[in-house]
């Protein structure tokens, strides 16, 4: 519990100082309107290639183990859609900031549901799912217990 707080401490410091960071370095460092707002949505680019990234992390450990169980499907999936309507509406718009990181973010999402469709159904993934439907207490399974 006392971990769970600190985890979120640290990390609505750093939402709330990254967000202040950025904003007093582009408001006091550059004066030109266009300018500010073309670095603003550098960053914004980048931090957004960055949150469809995420789960790639999980793709080493998927190949290796041949199990989809680190994986989750449904991040992916909404990773993947979710970069493709953002995508087609940045091609609509004619917008850069949009387009780059959603289109990066429909690809990569693409390939993380292309390897969850590889993996889910082989041996480790079954063996996994047998692993952890299996009670864990034999008198969960019905034996009687030995001891008075």
């Amino acid at each position: 519990m006392i971990m769970q707080v600190k985890t979120a401490k640290l990390a609505a410091a750093l939402d709330i100082g990254g967000f202040g960071v950025v904003f007093a370095a582009t408001t006091f460092a550059i004066s030109e309107f266009e300018l500010r707002i073309m670095v603003i949505g550098m960053i914004c680019a980048c931090l957004n290639v960055l949150m469809y990234g995420s789960p790639l992390a999980s793709m080493k450990t998927v190949i290796t183990t041949k199990s989809v169980e680190f994986m989750p499907f449904f991040l992916s999936f909404f990773l993947f859609l979710n970069g493709g309507v953002w995508a087609t509406y940045a091609v609509l718009d004619r917008d850069i900031f949009l387009g780059i990181p959603n289109g990066i973010g429909f690809v990569l999402g693409t390939i993380q549901l292309i390897v969850y469709a590889i993996y889910m159904n082989s041996k480790a993934s079954q063996c996994s799912k047998e692993t952890a439907s299996s009670p864990l207490l034999a008198s969960d399974r019905g034996e009687a217990s030995s001891h008075v």
